[in-house]
């Protein structure tokens, strides 16, 4: 049984990993911020571009970028590019739930607690996605124990994250949430690949699959595209917003002013009336 290489190229991997999930944890707590101050399919729109920001920039592509310090001894590691693909999707389909569950209402331990199960147990599922994909001489295995404490890890986390995403507010304050977010993100991957083992085979055939190097110029090109798209419309929904506000704030005013012209022209018009009943009561002298 062979143990799987975390650090291949050093502290290179982590750094990117961390890096890439801080900045998508800044931007989904962001994002949920803004759904607190709306209601109904505006906050849904929000908490959905939260999820997206989290489960992909902040967990996915970290996982990505993690994995690229993968090695093997004595085999070539290949990866299957559906698998891969696969816990993009779940990462994102797990935070959407987790927020929705605690982002509607006050957020509490009653709704915190099934939510972070939920959602950390998808996420042991998405980073389990990494090995899963994974084509080596050999046969992938995971160490019972090991996988346990690291779903625990992931569940924690998972609830730490949904806690922050849904309560911190100030940039200050979701700067710091958005680094511990990233840490608990990171400390997970590592905590699940470490329930990795390879058992060596003979190789009798070329290992099927493809290199993730071969694969990190779609996923950066993808990542520059959901951070573009996710920024975008944040943009573009604050703008729309601002825009009814404004819109409406002018719509009040312009009501205000017309009840207060109607007003003073039914004064005015009152004033004359009084005036003319005055002249006409005063007798006339020749």
């Amino acid at each position: 049984m062979s143990t799987v290489e975390q650090f291949a190229y050093g502290w290179l991997t982590p750094a990117l990993a961390l890096a890439m999930s801080i900045l998508g944890c800044l931007l989904g707590t962001y994002l949920a911020g803004r759904s607190r101050a709306s209601t109904g399919a505006s906050r849904a729109r929000w908490l959905t571009l939260s999820a997206v920001a989290i489960g992909a920039e902040g967990t996915w592509v970290p996982h990505f970028m993690a994995m690229l310090g993968v090695d093997v001894p004595q085999t070539v590691v290949r990866y299957d590019i559906l698998t891969t693909a696969l816990g993009l999707g779940i990462a994102m389909v797990v935070y959407c739930l987790g927020l929705y569950i605690v982002g509607y209402g006050r957020p509490g331990a009653w709704k915190l607690l099934p939510a972070g199960v939920l959602t950390g147990l998808g996420l042991t599922t998405v980073y389990a996605t990494g090995p899963m994909s994974m084509r080596v001489a050999g046969i992938v295995e995971y160490e019972p124990r090991t996988l346990l404490v690291a779903a625990v890890a992931a569940i924690v986390g998972a609830s730490v994250t949904l806690w922050c995403a849904c309560v911190v507010r100030g940039t200050a304050a979701m700067l710091c949430a958005s680094v511990i977010m990233a840490l608990a993100v990171c400390s997970t991957h590592y905590a699940v690949m470490a329930a990795v083992r390879v058992q060596p085979a003979a190789a009798t055939a070329e290992v099927p699959g493809v290199s993730l190097f071969a694969m990190l110029a779609p996923v950066c090109v993808l990542a520059c595209l959901l951070l573009s798209g996710l920024a975008y419309c944040t943009v573009g929904f604050t703008v729309r917003q601002d825009t009814a506000t404004e819109e409406a704030l002018l719509r009040r005013a312009r009501d205000m002013y017309s009840v207060a012209t109607l007003a003073r022209a039914c004064a005015n018009r009152h004033r004359e009336t009084e005036r003319d009943r005055g002249i006409a009561a005063v007798p006339s002298h020749r």
